[in-house]
């Protein structure tokens, strides 16, 4: 992802940010702990759509699109923390870590520190460059990531105004 790309991504999911608080009459601000346990959940349910990397005693395959849809929602969280640690450029830099399972470890220690951080921006990078090269590893592209973010949108925005979720 590209820093055209994640700037136009983190303005769209300001806009939903900006929607779902004034629909809810809250403050954002006031729910960012909250966005960031939504992360590690997130996260969590995309593990679950990938047995061959913890279900050795299982021969259930990847359902791609699950996953990828799984994915996105983490985006959308991280897009969020993103916006509210202030975060306007972001450049994919693939890091040099491969084993899909040490990476799981990472973002997940990563997603655990970001309410502890002095200094939030590094983090976040790092968090971000380890999610988006799983999303690599599991076969998304970046075309795939931001066309899927897209349609998951319009669904946020609709269970918004229905209420139901």
């Amino acid at each position: 992802m590209n820093n055209e790309q994640y700037k136009r991504l983190s303005k769209i999911q300001s806009g939903l940010d900006n929607y779902i608080g004034e629909s809810k009459g809250i403050d954002m601000k006031d729910y960012k702990l909250e966005r960031i346990i939504a992360l590690q959940v997130e996260f969590n349910e995309l593990l679950q759509e990938l047995p061959f990397l913890f279900k050795y005693w299982s021969n259930k395959e990847m359902n791609k699109e699950k996953a990828l849809e799984e994915f996105v929602d983490g985006i959308h969280f991280l897009l969020s923390i993103g916006n509210d640690l202030n975060i306007t450029d972001y450049e994919y830099d693939r890091p040099e870590a491969h084993d899909m399972k040490k990476i799981v470890f990472g973002i997940q220690n990563a997603i655990s520190i970001l309410p502890e951080m002095n200094v939030p921006k590094p983090m976040y990078n790092v968090l971000m460059h380890h999610y988006l090269l799983f999303g690599e590893k599991l076969g998304f592209t970046t075309d795939q990531i931001i066309d899927a973010y897209m349609s998951k949108n319009e669904v946020n925005y609709a269970r918004q105004e229905s209420g139901v979720y």
